[in-house]
């Protein structure tokens, strides 16, 4: 029999965890075994998710259960400023996915730090949360960052007289996933399945994340250029269409246009630019799934070997629109990326550049010492 899983987060008073057959039980049940014992009443699901991020859904039944969701929070605690903060025009004017994944983190911020006073953190007790989520960098990081907002707007409403996330480093990640190289964007134009090349390839010549790319309408394309509003940072560009990909979405087009495979005949192409193989809209669910699935074919199973991703489309582009000689603006432009974010890969860039310059300077030298004569 499997051992249950080991719980990640303490649990909140009167719940209580039954174990059967190798799976936990949660229960919320007041005063149990005394006079005053409540009604037992069962939650849904783990207190945890599988990264060790608190389960929202739990946390909110269980609150309701207590009476927590309807009590005034103290003033200023964390709680009564998380609950101002994502009631602010500030919160208001992220995008929807950040105040979702900020959310997730003012939630771990509020579960830890719930009933303190935001007045009495420090920079250590900032690292001392910061480094709990330290096996997950980039987690860690966006924790980070949600928190320095917090902080921020705390401060400038008196809550606290500074923000004491700016003296905390964030945690290294490295350089991320790599850049699909141009012999792998060949391999998989052409060998993989059609639907699939034409999402990488919309990709590529946008620069876009997937969420972005499976997202992109024919009513967002007008001439040569396809508007793109980013789901993560709200930014709208408008990317103008490079020659390669209006030949993909020319071939696109003509497919609907003609109702080939399980697509009925239009007039003209409606809808998402990329449907599956099955005619429908993607899901990015249903995406990523068909995705892992294609590149455990031998064709493609040295992608997995070379850790090349779908998100290294969007650095690739990046990598090409600098190695043609673009200014960081220029990039940044086309991609929606802040300019330190395309500094960083021009640096990577510019020093592949150097370094191949300086190896032909050093074999002319060679030559000139073997052959004085020249």
């Amino acid at each position: 029999m499997p051992r249950p899983r080991k719980e990640r987060l303490q649990l909140p008073p009167h719940v209580h965890c039954t174990v059967a057959k190798g799976k936990r039980y949660y229960s919320f049940h007041p005063f149990r075994g005394t006079s005053r014992a409540g009604k037992r009443v069962r939650l849904q699901g783990e207190p945890s998710n599988r990264d060790g991020t608190p389960n929202r859904e739990w946390w909110a039944a269980y609150e309701q259960l207590a009476g927590m969701g309807t009590a005034k929070p103290g003033a200023g605690t964390f709680k009564a400023v998380i609950l101002a903060y994502q009631q602010s025009p500030e919160w208001s004017a992220l995008s929807l996915q950040t105040r979702k994944e900020w959310a997730r983190h003012l939630r771990l911020v509020e579960i830890s730090w719930g009933d303190l006073l935001v007045a009495g953190v420090e920079p250590k007790h900032v690292v001392n949360l910061r480094d709990s989520r330290a096996s997950t960098p980039a987690d860690a990081n966006n924790l980070l960052r949600a928190l320095s907002a917090l902080m921020t707007w705390s401060a400038l409403r008196g809550w606290r007289p500074d923000n004491p996330c700016r003296l905390v480093p964030k945690l290294k990640i490295g350089d991320g996933w790599a850049p699909w190289p141009w012999d792998a964007i060949e391999l998989f134009r052409s060998a993989a399945r059609r639907d699939l090349w034409e999402a990488a390839a919309v990709a590529l010549y946008t620069g876009q994340r997937l969420g972005d790319v499976l997202t992109m309408n024919w009513g967002d394309i007008e001439g040569r250029l396809i508007s793109v509003v980013q789901s993560k940072t709200g930014k709208k560009l408008w990317v103008p269409i490079h020659r390669d990909l209006k030949t993909v979405l020319d071939d696109i087009a003509a497919r609907e246009s003609a109702g080939e495979g399980n697509l009925v005949p239009l007039k003209s192409p409606r809808g998402t630019i990329l449907k599956s193989s099955r005619g429908t809209p993607w899901t990015k669910d249903g995406f990523k799934a068909s995705w892992q699935e294609e590149l455990n074919r031998p064709e493609l199973i040295s992608f997995r070997q070379r850790r090349l991703v779908f998100h290294g489309l969007r650095k690739s582009a990046v990598v090409f629109l600098l190695e043609a000689g673009c200014s960081d603006a220029e990039t940044a432009a086309i991609t929606g990326q802040s300019r330190d974010m395309v500094e960083h890969y021009a640096k990577q860039v510019n020093q592949r550049r150097l370094a191949a310059v300086a190896i032909l300077k050093w074999e002319a030298a060679d030559a000139a010492r073997r052959d004085p004569a020249t």
